[in-house]
């Protein structure tokens, strides 16, 4: 696999992850693709405005975000898959939880910069 795309997406992921923590909704648009697909681990599923709104309002705050076992898949020349497993800190309607998922995220590259189109997360058993 091309060492640059692998580098351009965990960059782009830790982006994401740092808007996300930050609570900086202007970051966070800047990284996700218009076409967004967020599957919440819950099973609930979100556009992306529906997401946004969801932080703006602070239904949604991340307090700590944690990968492992990342693998990057190119999927072509404009396309990418980023899976792992995910360990987040969230306060959900002001209930604190941490969530231990395998997650798939698909990576769009347009306009000159790479932005999430789709998010799954699937809870760990135990």
């Amino acid at each position: 696999m091309d060492d640059t795309l692998e580098t351009a997406i965990r960059a782009a992921e830790q982006t994401r992850c740092a808007a996300m923590l930050a609570g900086d909704n202007a970051a966070l648009d800047k990284v996700l693709d218009p076409r967004l697909r967020f599957h919440h681990a819950t099973g609930a599923v979100d556009d992306k405005p529906a997401y946004l709104a969801k932080m703006a309002a602070g239904r949604i705050r991340y307090t700590g975000i944690a990968w492992s076992e990342e693998l990057v898949t190119p999927l072509g020349p404009e396309a990418a898959m980023l899976t792992g497993r995910m360990t987040t800190g969230v306060r959900v309607e002001g209930v604190d939880k941490v969530l231990n998922n395998r997650v798939i995220t698909v990576w769009s590259f347009g306009d000159g910069a790479w932005r999430m189109a789709a998010f799954q997360s699937t809870p760990l058993a135990g």
